[in-house]
């Protein structure tokens, strides 16, 4: 039996990460190809053994003061059961990069810690043996945080799982709410579509919107153009859109139906007045008025530029995996909430992914907060699934002087 660390080829790779039950975007080959379009340094490595990848990472590389840091995100993806094999792959990684200038390494395996229902109780046991084991390989545990992040390793994510749900019960899994906000999409006309390449800007439009107003770091264009290229079939860039002209149309012909209705009615209460016919009278004016105040309010939402063209409310950006359909990237206008468009798309991915006969949907990040005060995380619990604190970051030092001298450095520049 003959075991080396080297280099690993991106179809060799491929094809050990597709296959793992930690495999993650994150690790992918097209993170890979994204990460060497962007210009970043990256590259693969890995522990074969008679020619089989038994454990390896996509590992990134980012200056510092004095050197690098080795960034693995998601990973490596490795047996964490085997204390040797954790023991051998960071020894035999540490030997790799310490020539290259690394100072330490920050690895977040993709593993879950504990799991939690929506009103944040222990539904699982803490999986402390694996962060044992990887102190025991000379790795430092970093204490764990709460909060929604986009520059680092996840803290906290939501998935539904879908085994054993088909078309018919998927939306037995949601809560009350769902099926009523998903009526309402089909009332106002919501619709979905895909967006091709060309379109892209529209998307970016949306997500920097929503960057602006919540008060996150959102992605150029050229990044979500490079992952079209790269993802291909695997990345849905899918926007709910409507059109507000045909939407004022079919308020206006149920506006007629009740005009239409009102006249027969007036009609036989001025021959005679009855309770039932009074009723009916002030049931259908009471409906005609709340139509015409939505003709008044959708009037507001047309572009008098382009009164036909739809008008995008939400879009989302997700990618598919063998182990999982992920929720990536998103926006709302805050003007067009009341168009429930993120539920459309979220029902129309879960199904799809159920078709699709993937596992587990994965919602991605929450705050790790159940008060209630959490928005984004109310949203993704209303599909149903369960919240997940991750296994959590670590650092294993490479150059011990160098990495000391760095973290003193960062103290006295408070910026540790």
């Amino acid at each position: 039996m003959t075991q080396e660390f080297k280099p690993l080829a991106v179809d060799q790779w491929e094809a050990f990460e597709q296959a793992h039950p930690q495999g993650t975007m994150l690790q992918s080959g097209a993170q890979y190809r994204l990460l060497q379009q962007r210009g970043r340094a990256a590259e693969i490595v890995g522990l074969v053994d008679d020619g089989s990848v038994i454990a390896g990472a996509l590992i990134e590389y980012h200056a510092i003061r004095g050197g690098f840091v080795l960034l693995i995100q998601h990973g490596p993806l490795l047996d964490y059961h085997d204390a040797n094999l954790i023991e051998l792959f960071f020894r035999e990684l540490k030997a790799y990069v310490q020539a290259k200038g690394v100072l330490y390494i920050r690895f977040s395996p993709n593993l879950v810690y504990q799991q939690f229902n929506d009103a944040g109780q222990a539904i699982s046991e803490p999986q402390q043996a694996f962060i044992a084991r990887i102190v025991a390989a000379g790795a430092r545990h970093v204490p764990f945080q709460n909060g929604m992040t986009t520059t680092g390793a996840l803290r906290w994510q939501y998935v539904k799982d879908l085994q054993g749900l088909t078309s018919a019960t998927v939306a037995t899994t949601y809560a009350k709410t769902v099926p009523y906000y998903l009526k309402k999409t089909a009332q106002f006309g919501v619709t979905t579509r895909r967006l091709t390449r060309s379109e892209l800007a529209q998307f970016k439009a949306l997500t920097a919107a929503t960057a602006d107003r919540i008060g996150f770091t959102d992605k150029d264009l050229n990044f979500y153009e490079t992952a079209y290229d790269i993802y291909g079939e695997n990345l849905y860039y899918l926007v709910a859109e409507v059109d507000f002209s045909a939407y004022a149309d079919r308020e206006a012909t149920v506006i007629q139906d009740l005009d239409d209705k009102l006249t027969i009615l007036a009609d036989r209460l001025a021959q005679k007045e009855t309770k039932k016919n009074r009723r009916q009278f002030n049931e259908f004016n009471d409906q005609k008025q709340q139509h015409e105040r939505r003709i008044a309010r959708i009037k507001t939402l047309i572009d008098p530029t382009q009164p036909n063209q739809k008008q995008i409310v939400a879009g989302a950006a997700f990618l598919v995996q063998p182990q999982e359909f992920v929720y990536w990237y998103s926006g709302t206008y805050e003007q067009y909430k009341e168009f429930y468009g993120p539920y459309l798309l979220q029902d129309e991915m879960i199904r799809l992914a159920v078709a699709a006969g993937i596992p587990t949907y994965n919602f991605q990040g929450i705050a790790g907060d159940f008060s209630g005060q959490d928005g984004v995380f109310r949203f993704k619990t209303e599909f149903g699934g369960v919240a997940e604190k991750m296994l959590g970051e670590f650092d294993l030092v490479v150059q011990p002087l160098k990495y000391g001298l760095y973290k003193l450095m960062k103290r006295l520049l408070g910026r540790d």
